[in-house]
């Protein structure tokens, strides 16, 4: 799009309200030329409104009144020639016309509050304190995003009831509703000047019925009981617009208070499926609109209306809004009030692909340029495109377009903007467009016994005892009617989803013990109860794993990934996991801005879980080896370590700008990339900081990192850690200087410490440490050692861990037992520490099966012995793991189900350490 060379002539070409306006003031001219070239911002509009003035606030109503209408022609006037010259880019304009606003409604509330003290002075609260009123700027105000025509719409707010000071006292409920009554003239009515903006306050609770202004306990009143699910819609913009009328009063707490209601109140953590329903009509009653305004002007609203029609500006609105509404409580970083904001962080979330988020956002841009052209041309309020003919193309040519390109560009906008608002539904991740209904039902009691008898034959007896327990249970007794009902349908859909698994019972058991665990929360009632496709999920689940089953029942909020069902099958993209979480903790504040630690540890552990979850469906259905899952969950632990780290930083140091000179170094499962679904953490904690005090904060930051890590907080415990692994055990520093470390592999540690090296890796924190680490530990790990001294110390550890796991049972356990998993960590252990100083291939953490296949090619071992173990460490990895997934504390097996397995792992031990080994386990 070209820039016109002469803005004010390409204004006034479109513009019929500029050309009469110079035309009665012509000195605006020169004032348009003047400032034409430079972008309109919150200074320049203060600047202008000051010398408009000429007098200190708080202003007389009279030349408060006559200095904004001037004011709002300068800034309206000055945008016409700037957007129509291609000079304004869309946020100066929204911007420019949001501060006017701001300005307006802070400067008529406080010349009217002033006028009104007079006769009844302060409004004060119980204690004597003075209060504001709080206004709310709501929609596209909230949003900073107003367009040039644009109504304001409004909400009036104050803190306590009380009464004012004066010699004519009234209540504060009455004084801050005739001071609403008096602005709205100042604001809005024409006068020789013009008006300022047209006002709107049937947003407020109760709309027209409702009293002008509310007290902020008022307010929390009715949302909790009676706020609707458009109401979210609507304040998820609003904003708090700037004005301070009284001297000393605590504005800023009433501002905490008040956004301590609406963030809850908008976003939602347990997002209810009921208010799908909700949700879905208001989309339609937006469809619906445009089809009544076409009927009523014979079709030219259906396809002229840019705002209301199909593909137009409000369906943006409510593909953006949506997501917002249904994640936002879970996503932070989607909080944000503007349109193009939230989009933006919707595209970063990975909710709207990078395609999609690209075109509706310059559907969004052209359709608001065109809407502000509409509007230059007559300062009307209207969205409606002129019909085919010389106005639709002098449109076309005021916004710089060909009139034929102008159309196509248009036509393209609106069908794209029309069939994402189709799938809006889809889009935000709330899968079909409607739920399925259930058919009337019959009697809820002979539907579950008819369900029970027909579906379980032998068992019925054990289900149907479960299912009285179930139902004559205090939380279902004491839920109200409504979900009483729904668990009384859920229960017989319950059972069927459960009939068709494979194991019924076992399913329909654990899915009673959902059921009853979510009882009081509605919102998951309604989820199972209304997505059957959800609910027969959910029954696969749990039949296939108690432990997955258990999850759920902690965790519901793990529900919500079920909907989608396709989203669980994608890989992981740790990448975007790391952004969005760092995001979403950076939106984690208090009212004042400071952060809020505890929703920050609590949205960590959710997005452990979630992840976790994400990985556990993949397991479930067979789409991830051991192997690959535990390296998923390995790198799941060393991002959140890494988050820790930068969350806790800032709460123990007090150096500005100095930054973590630290490393968590991983040993153990975690050390090996062999972490499990519920695996300890074994870390060491290493520093290399030339500080005074580097002793001292790294040891406040390990103490403040492992509190974030182990508290329970209300979504659980983010992972146990042990710290036992560094120097000195229990009896070492927290955290240990690199120097240290080194000092103490090289001369003090314990050869079941260099053990230990061998699966130790640099997980977390500073690079650099992170690389001085590997390079001890490769150095201490290919330091010479006498093969039978360091044989000795291997067997009696060996002996010693299996003095600590006895089995007395006739069953072969897996990892403990002679012929299990422990043998051949030994062994591979042993080879490293023996070897690595002749075969530097050794020092890499690559895991065992890959140790063991180098050290078989590098004739340490016989080759056939290394590929048969480490294919007999997989297996036994694998049925470990399966069986943990069904709930079995110990993986333990009838003694000839792993026959093959046991003899193959005793050949590599006998191969490497000979005969003389302590007899540990059933194999002796």
């Amino acid at each position: 799009m070209s820039i016109s060379p002469l803005p004010l002539e390409s204004a006034l070409a479109w513009s019929g309200h500029l050309r009469r306006r110079l035309q009665a003031r012509p000195e605006l001219a020169d004032w348009l030329q003047q400032h034409a070239a430079r972008a309109i911002d919150a200074t320049q509009i203060q600047g202008w409104f000051d010398q408009l003035a000429a007098s200190p606030r708080p202003l007389s109503v009279e030349v408060a009144r006559r200095a904004l209408r001037q004011l709002r022609e300068r800034v309206f006037l000055l945008l016409i020639v700037r957007d129509l010259g291609g000079q304004a880019p869309l946020e100066e304009v929204v911007h420019a016309m949001s501060e006017l606003a701001d300005l307006a409604v802070a400067v008529t509330y406080e010349s009217v509050a002033a006028d009104m003290m007079q006769a009844h002075g302060l409004p004060r609260d119980a204690d004597g304190q003075p209060q504001e009123m709080l206004i709310v700027g709501m929609g596209k105000l909230g949003g900073q995003e107003l367009n040039v025509s644009s109504d304001i719409d409004l909400v009036m707010l104050y803190g306590d009831e009380g009464e004012t000071d004066g010699p004519r006292r009234i209540s504060n409920h009455e004084f801050y509703g005739r001071l609403t009554r008096r602005m709205m003239p100042v604001l809005s009515e024409q006068d020789a000047d013009g008006r300022v903006f047209r006002t709107d306050l049937r947003l407020r609770p109760d709309g027209d019925a409702g009293p002008l202004a509310w007290s902020l306990d008022a307010f929390e009143h009715y949302l909790i009981g009676q706020g609707r699910e458009w109401e979210r819609y609507a304040w998820l913009k609003a904003r708090l617009l700037p004005g301070q009328a009284f001297p000393g009063s605590h504005r800023r707490n009433q501002a905490q208070q008040l956004e301590s209601l609406r963030t809850p109140f908008v976003y939602r953590k347990y997002f209810d499926f009921d208010t799908l329903a909700a949700l879905r009509a208001l989309r339609e009653r937006i469809r619906l609109d445009w089809q009544r305004r076409a009927l009523a002007r014979q079709g030219m609203d259906c396809a002229n209306n840019i705002k209301l029609g199909e593909g137009g500006i409000r369906e943006i609105e409510f593909v953006v809004q949506l997501s917002q509404l249904v994640r936002g409580g879970r996503m932070p970083a989607l909080q944000q009030r503007g349109l193009l904001p939230a989009l933006r962080a919707e595209r970063l979330a990975g909710l709207v692909p990078e395609e999609d988020a690209q075109r509706l956002e310059a559907a969004y841009r052209f359709l608001r340029r065109t809407e502000h052209a509409l509007q230059y041309r007559e300062d009307e309020q209207t969205h409606l495109l002129p019909e085919p003919g010389p106005q639709r193309e002098a449109l076309a040519q005021a916004l710089g377009y060909a009139p034929q390109a102008f159309e196509d560009e248009l036509a393209g906008h609106r069908e794209f903007v029309s069939q994402t608002f189709r799938n809006a539904f889809r889009l935000a991740g709330m899968g079909e467009e409607e739920p399925p209904r259930a058919g009337p039902l019959a009697d809820a009691d002979e539907q579950l016994e008819r369900r029970i008898a027909q579906g379980f034959g032998d068992q019925a007896e054990a289900l149907r005892q479960r299912a009285d327990s179930l139902l004559t249970s205090h939380r279902i007794r004491s839920l109200p009617d409504s979900s009483r009902r729904r668990v009384d349908a859920l229960l017989p859909a319950a059972i069927d989803a459960a009939a068709q698994t494979g194991s019924p019972l076992e399913a329909a058991t654990r899915l009673f013990d959902l059921i009853e665990a979510i009882a009081q929360r509605s919102a998951y009632l309604a989820l199972l109860a209304e997505y059957p496709d959800t609910l027969a999920r959910v029954a696969r689940m749990v039949a296939a794993s108690p432990w997955a089953a258990q999850c759920l029942t902690q965790h519901p909020l793990l529900l919500d990934s079920l909907i989608d069902w396709r989203t669980l099958f994608e890989p992981l993209d740790f990448a975007q996991v790391a952004r969005q979480l760092s995001a979403d903790l950076q939106a984690c504040r208090l009212p004042d801005g400071t952060p809020d630690i505890e929703r920050r540890m609590n949205l960590m552990r959710d997005v452990q879980r979630q992840a976790s979850f994400q990985l556990l469906a993949q397991d479930l259905e067979g789409r991830l080896t051991v192997e690959a899952l535990a390296d998923q969950l390995s790198a799941l632990a060393d991002l959140l370590l890494a988050e820790t780290i930068r969350q806790v930083w800032p709460l123990v140091n007090r150096l500005p700008q100095a930054e973590p000179k630290l490393a968590i170094i991983a040993y153990g499962k975690l050390g090996g990339k062999e972490l499990g679904y519920a695996s300890d953490l074994d870390l060491v904690l290493m520093f290399d900081d030339e500080r005074e005090d580097a002793a001292e904060v790294y040891a406040k930051l390990t103490r403040r990192m492992t509190s974030w890590l182990s508290t329970m907080t209300s979504s659980g415990r983010l992972y146990e850690v042990d710290l036992r692994l560094r120097p000195d055990g229990d009896a070492g520093l927290l955290a240990v200087s690199l120097e240290a470390f080194e000092q103490y592999q090289r001369h003090h540690a314990w050869p079941w410490e260099h053990q230990a090296l061998t699966r130790a890796r640099y997980a977390a924190g500073d690079t650099d440490v992170g690389a001085a680490f590997e390079r001890i530990r490769a150095d201490i790990l290919v330091m010479p050692r006498d093969p039978a001294a360091l044989r000795k110390e291997v067997l009696a550890m060996r002996e010693k861990i299996s003095a600590g796991h006895p089995n007395r049972s006739e069953l072969f356990d897996l990892k403990h037992d002679r012929g299990g998993m422990v043998d051949v960590e030994f062994v591979t252990q042993y080879l490293v520490l023996c070897h690595a100083g002749q075969h530097r291939v050794l020092v890499h953490n690559l895991g065992n099966i890959a140790l063991l296949r180098l050290a078989g090619e590098a004739g340490l071992i016989p080759a056939g012995h290394a590929l048969a173990a480490g294919d007999a460490y997989r297996t036994l990895r694998r049925i470990q793991h399966q069986m943990r997934l069904k709930g079995m504390d110990r993986a333990r097996v009838p003694p000839e189900d792993l026959q093959d397995e046991r003899a193959t792992v005793l050949a590599l031990w006998q191969a490497v350490f000979g005969d003389d080994v302590p007899p540990a386990g059933i194999a002796a």
